[in-house]
Order: C-alpha cells, then structure tokens, then sequence
C-alpha cells in the first residue's frame, strides 16, 4: 500500500500537466468556496466542463482540488463577512465572526486555515488505509448486494430525521424516474424519449447538476437580490499569524474533530454539514468554559473547520471503492469520473490503479497548497468576495450556458439546462431537497442494472435479495430507516407527574 502511494507521489510530481491542474483547481476551488452560497456542489457542477478534453489523471486532480478547494474556501466569507460560504461554513459562521468583530480576523483565517490542513490529511490517511481494504470487501459484493446497498444509500441520503420526511422521498422517486430516460440496456426499447433522438443515451450528468445547481442558484440570487454589504472589517498583516502556543492548545479540538468528520463522511449523503454540527456540539460539551461558544471560542471554530475538511476523504472512500458517492460533491466527481473513462468500483484499483493512487498523492499536495494559499493570499481573497458579489449573477449563469453548450455543441442540452435550472428553483422554492434527486439520477441505471442482473441469474426468483446476508443486513437497515422516523413521530410524550402539594 505504501510502496503504491510513494509510486502515486513519483506520477504525480513527475507530471507538470496534473501539477498545474491541481494550483489550478485548489485556486478555482478556494474562490468558488468563498462566494457566498455557492459551495462544493456548485462550484464542481460549474467547471465540470473543464475536465471533457483533459487526461484522466488531470482530469481526476482538478475534480478533488476543487473539492478541496470549495471546503476551504468557505470558512472566508463566514468569518468576514458572517455569510457562510456553503451549507458546511455555517457553524464556521458561530464564532469565526465574532473573532473578526473582535479584531482577530486574522487569527480566525488562520486558524481555521490551520485546522482545514490537519482535517484533509486525517482524511488522506484514511483514504489510503481504508480505500483498498473497502474494495477487497466489495469483492464479495453481486448484483443483488450491490442492489441492496445502492438502495440503502439512497433512503439514507433522504435525511429522513427531519420533520418532513415524505419529501426526499418524493424527490428521490423523481430522480429515478428521470434516470430511467433513454434506451432500455437489456430490451432497447426507448422509454420517456418523447420522440427526442437526443435523449436516447440519457440525459447528461453534467447538464443536470449544472442546471440544478448552478442556474437555480442564480435565479434565487436574483430574486434575493443577495448583497453581502462589503467588508466588516479590515486585515492587518501583523494578525495573519497566530502565536505557536495559540495553534497547539487547539491540536486537540482539530484531532477530534478530524475523526468525527473523516467517520461521518464515510456514511451515504451525510456530507460536512452533518459533521460540522456534531464537532461543535462535541467541543461545547468538553470546553471548561462553554459559555464563550458563540461570543468568538477557537475551539468552536477549528474543531468544525478541521471536520468539515476530513468529511471529503471520508466521503471519497465510497467512491471510489464502491461506487457508491459519499455525498452530493462525490456524486458530481463520481459523474466526472465517469465521463472520462473510470469506473468506480472495485475493479478500479486493478485497472487503474496508476492514476487512483497518483490521485491521492495528489490530494495530499493539494492539502499542502491550500494551506499556504489560504495563509498567504487571505486579504486577496477577502476584496474579491467584495468587488465582485454585483457581477456574481450574470458570471453563473453565463459560465453555466458555455459550460453546458461545450459538452456536445448542442442547443438541446441549453434547452434541458433551462429546464432542469427551473426544477432545481421550484424545488428549492417548496423546499424539496436536492441532494436526494441528484443522488438517484446519478444511481438510479446502477440500482436498474443490478436489479435486473440479480432477478436475470436467479431465473425470477425474488428471494435472491433475502438468501445473501450482506444483501438482507442493508435491506433491514433500509427499513430501519424508513420506520424509525415515523415511529418517533408516533411516540406518545410522557408527562412527568405532577407533584401533589
């Protein structure tokens, strides 16, 4: 394993191409990042095109740099200017704020910066100890196990906990049914083609997730009409740095939050919000002082910030092991990955192997960038998100309409751009989560292909699904899931009894 990485280490830094690819990527990645509300899922959806005519290393590395990049990223505008840059800087937002209110904008940058760095390399050491051993055991995995599995990610991906769970599920059903668009794989029937030639081979990932995404995101802008307001407060170079003694009383919020983020990246659709909030509960429970949580604790900040950094190596682990994407920004990389020739799975490490581990070293030189860019160029940075919030609107949307032309030159997909960008506005509008539709028009051939394999060599016999015990462990999981929130629902409170005088 290790004499595999150090051969990625030597790919990677003997190829100028996917080096610059990955300055690139970590650069393009820490400004979408810091764009407030644009985020990771975005800001992949948006240069997604960028990858169509590049090698498959290159391609890979600028996919995880930009990754990297948006998670960085976001902590900027959180802690400037209180507008979170993606949904996984809001805790940031809790006191990185206040320590700039306070005039330790600096020091908050920084830190978090600092905090960013150990998260992504918990997440790389995990990468590279848990991806291969997750792939061997998918070995063991047949369609009927795979067809359980996706299942299973997809009611998990619904965050069913919340106090609408029918909703997910709705646009998870939605998702699949648009997945089923183009010419049937086993019978070659066309279906829902509508007479189109241009969708027998489906819809295109891209154009869905940039139109989701990217044009929602700008009509909700401009109805908004989003002003940031300019800067709160100004930086001096002389509090960029926080003391050595600063950095270490915080090692252990970082460690901790590093594990809690890299565990719960690993789980399907949980993503960084998830484990933001759970380090930050963590670390307010153990402080000596929690009553500062909130008024500017740097415990409250590094701990969230480290978390949401070892989140993308958790989240990559099913990627590329299973095929199976972690979170919606995996999924967008798990489509890039796709569109250039890879398949994710285990097979992916025996046909490719060359380029899986040269994309992890190169994960790992990303970390190192991102933390000297972030350190360096944070007063940079900071007037951007200020001069160009006006112009924010018409950059999205022209950059999604080239994007999506570029894929095949075709009008029709500028057609299905508009229409999947008024979808993503209408459902974010009555608050149907996106995520789970993205997640099934992403899984949904999977969860058909192995659907049909498993029922295909069991001759029609059902119980193929209950016989295996791994395939029977993630159906009783997917119950659970499905049960548990309405049974908690249905829970009866208990009233303590009243005290008689």
């Amino acid at each position: 394993m290790l004499s595999e990485l150090l051969t990625g280490f030597t790919t990677m830094l003997s190829s100028p191409e996917a080096m610059l690819w990955c300055l690139i990527g970590v650069t393009l990645g820490t400004i979408m990042g810091a764009l407030p509300g644009l985020g990771p899922i975005t800001g992949m959806a948006l240069l997604l095109p960028l990858t169509f005519q590049m090698d498959q290393l290159s391609s890979l590395i600028l996919l995880m740099s930009i990754y990297l990049g948006t998670m960085y990223g976001g902590r900027i505008s959180s802690i400037l200017i209180n507008v979170p840059g993606d949904g996984g800087a809001i805790v940031t937002t809790f006191d990185g704020y206040p320590l700039a209110r306070k005039g330790r904008a600096g020091f908050a940058l920084t830190l978090s910066a600092i905090a960013s760095f150990v998260g992504g390399v918990v997440g790389f050491v995990g990468m590279v100890f848990l991806t291969t051993i997750l792939a061997r055991v998918a070995l063991m995995f047949g369609p009927a196990e795979y067809f359980s599995l996706i299942l299973f990610t997809l009611i998990a991906a619904c965050g069913l906990t919340q106090k609408n769970p029918l909703k997910p599920i709705i646009a998870t059903l939605f998702g699949l049914l648009l997945s089923t668009i183009g010419t049937d794989m086993v019978t070659g029937d066309e279906r829902l083609t509508f007479g189109f030639v241009e969708l027998w081979d489906g819809i295109n990932i891209a154009v869905v997730g940039i139109g989701l995404f990217g044009i929602s995101e700008a009509l909700f802008r401009l109805e908004e009409k989003v002003n940031t307001g300019g800067m709160k407060t100004k930086l001096k170079f002389s509090s960029l740095f926080p003391k050595v003694s600063e950095v270490v009383s915080n090692t252990g919020s970082m460690i901790r939050g590093s594990i809690i983020g890299f565990i719960v990246g690993i789980l399907p659709g949980t993503g960084a919000l998830l484990s933001t909030f759970m380090s930050y509960s963590v670390e307010k429970k153990l402080s000596k002082n929690p009553e500062e949580f909130g008024k500017g604790a740097p415990a409250g900040l590094s701990g969230p910030e480290a978390s949401n950094n070892a989140s993308v190596g958790g989240a990559l682990i099913p990627t590329f092991a299973l095929g199976i994407p972690g979170s919606a920004s995996a999924a967008i990389l798990m489509g890039g990955l796709l569109m250039v020739g890879l398949q994710p799975g285990p097979l992916l490490f025996e046909n490719s192997s060359t380029i899986v581990w040269a994309s992890f070293a190169g994960f790992f030189i990303a970390n190192i960038l991102l933390l000297i860019l972030n350190v360096a160029f944070v007063p940079v940075f900071a007037i951007l998100i200020e001069k160009i919030e006006p112009f924010l609107i018409p950059f999205i949307a022209a950059f999604c309409f080239i994007g999506v032309y570029m894929i095949n030159y075709s009008l029709f997909d500028i057609w299905l751009l508009i229409i999947f960008g008024l979808l993503g506005y209408f459902l974010r509008k009555v608050n149907f989560p996106l995520a789970p539709f993205f997640f099934a028009f992403i899984l949904g051939p999977m969860l058909e292909d192995n659907l049909r394999k498993a029922i295909l060599t069991s001759t029609g016999d059902l119980t193929v699904f209950f016989k295996s015990p791994i395939s029977l462990f993630f159906l009783i999981a997917t119950a659970i899931v499905l049960v548990l929130p309405h049974v908690r629902k249905n829970k009866p409170e208990v009233k303590p009894p009243s005290k008689s005088i």
